[in-house]
This record gives structure tokens, sequence and C-alpha cells, in this order.
């Protein structure tokens, strides 16, 4: 099977966050493990579970983003000099 073909079949129509591992009847598990940690760590499965467990307001997630672009702009202005 090539690479194409497995890219193909690992998508799971209907379900954005769905993960799918494509492989022979003789791939090793260890691999398949392998390919399924990569795939949900790529998708951002974990992090959509862990942040919808608890309900943070907006105001307080736009504060955390200001905050962020503050720090990241003092870093860049600090690079400049």
């Amino acid at each position: 099977m090539s690479k194409k073909e497995k890219q193909h079949k690992s998508i799971v129509p209907g379900h954005a966050t769905a993960v799918h591992v494509v492989g022979t009847f003789r791939e090793d598990f260890a691999q398949a493990m392998k390919i399924f940690k990569r795939k949900v760590k790529s998708s951002g499965v974990l992090e959509k579970i862990k942040e919808n467990k608890t309900f943070t307001k907006p105001s307080a997630k736009r504060r955390q983003q200001l905050s962020a672009a503050r720090f990241i702009q003092y870093v860049r202005d600090l690079h400049r000099d």
C-alpha cells in the first residue's frame, strides 16, 4: 500500500477529530501505536478535550491572549536592539 493510499484511507468522513490508523496485518503493534499517538497529537484532540473540561469566561480568554501578545511583543522588542 502506497503512502497516498494509506493517507486516503486514514480519513474518517464526517468526523473532524477522528483518528484512524491503516496498516497491514503483518505490521507491528508498536509501530501502529506510534502512528496513532503521532496522529492524535497532531490533530489536537487531547488539547480540545482538556480545554473543554473547565469553562473559562470569554473575557478571561481575551485577557490571557492580550498578556501573551504583550509578552511576545516585549521579547521581539528586546531582540531588535
